[in-house]
């Protein structure tokens, strides 16, 4: 059984797991999460199928955003978590829909008797006034009754003391007398109408939660095995790599070394057929020059 300071415990960080989720710390956020769930004993099955979700997705986003090398193990990890999510939300034996809210949450049982005796408070008060207003009315017709019966018989003047006579020996009074007392136990609780459309109402949302979450869980499962099943594409770098290793490392046919053997001979025949513009020869501007200074 987890006690209520457990859950509330638990309760309060599952907020910071999110935030670290969010701020996009993933490393951070699964690491927390496997640490929490290290004790699966002390934590509610809610708290852990949040636990295992953040941790799967955690992995799944790492395996999508990140060329990681252990991308297959970090998808192997999503997918484990997925299914403990999964199987911490749907428990082994089916229970009634009362059953499962009253052991998700332990603070369920102490609401429930709040909501019990604020709503038993008004229709316990009724009951109790209408009791006591039938009998005060009954006690006054049985003393009418009397009253009207003893006027009959014996006439009292003004003065007498009438109240203090003595009781008559056998009466209707007697057989009034010996009615039981109300007793001070507490009435069994009376249903109204609105506090069962309230109660359905929660069955009916708590429902509905529940079915999405799960929903979802099993679409973020299904898109990490099909994930899993494409294969990934080889990187550039590595294939670019390779077929240069290839080029040099590996060794031409004799046809292709022919080839290119007589396409090189080629090339250098042409190259040392080629006549070249001859380079510039400045002494004829300089002899220019010296004629030009020695007539000044």
């Amino acid at each position: 059984m987890i006690t209520e300071s457990k859950y509330c415990e638990m309760k309060a960080k599952i907020p910071r797991i999110k935030g670290l989720f969010q701020t996009r710390h993933y490393s951070q956020c699964a690491s927390l999460c496997e640490l929490l769930l290290t004790r699966p004993n002390e934590i509610h099955p809610i708290h852990k199928a949040y636990l295992n979700f953040y941790l799967a997705l955690s992995y799944d986003t790492m395996a999508r955003e990140t060329s990681m090398r252990n991308r297959l193990s970090a998808l192997e990890l999503a997918e484990k978590h997925y299914l403990a999510a999964i199987a911490a939300l749907t428990p082994s034996q089916p229970r009634q829909l009362e059953d499962i809210q009253e052991s998700q949450s332990p603070t369920s049982a102490h609401s429930e008797d709040e909501n019990s005796l604020t709503s038993r408070r008004p229709s316990d008060a009724a009951s109790l006034n209408s009791i006591q207003s039938s009998t005060s009315t009954s006690a006054t017709s049985f003393a009418g009754e009397e009253n009207d019966s003893n006027s009959d018989c014996e006439p009292t003047p003004k003065g007498s003391n009438y109240f203090h006579r003595p009781p008559p020996s056998r009466g209707i009074l007697d057989d009034f007398g010996m009615t039981p007392k109300l007793s001070r136990t507490r009435p069994a609780l009376i249903t109204t109408s609105s506090s069962k459309h309230s109660l359905s109402t929660h069955e009916e949302l708590y429902s509905t939660y529940l079915s999405s979450f799960t929903s979802m869980l099993r679409s973020h499962l299904a898109g990490v095995r099909a994930l899993r099943a494409t294969p990934a594409p080889p990187s550039n770098r590595f294939s670019r790599a390779r077929s240069r290793g290839s080029g040099f490392g590996s060794r031409p046919s004799s046809r292709e070394w022919m080839h290119d053997e007589v396409e090189m001979e080629k090339i250098r025949w042409g190259r040392k057929s080629t006549t070249f513009r001859p380079r510039f020869d400045p002494q004829s501007v300089q002899d220019l020059c010296k004629d030009a200074l020695e007539e000044l």
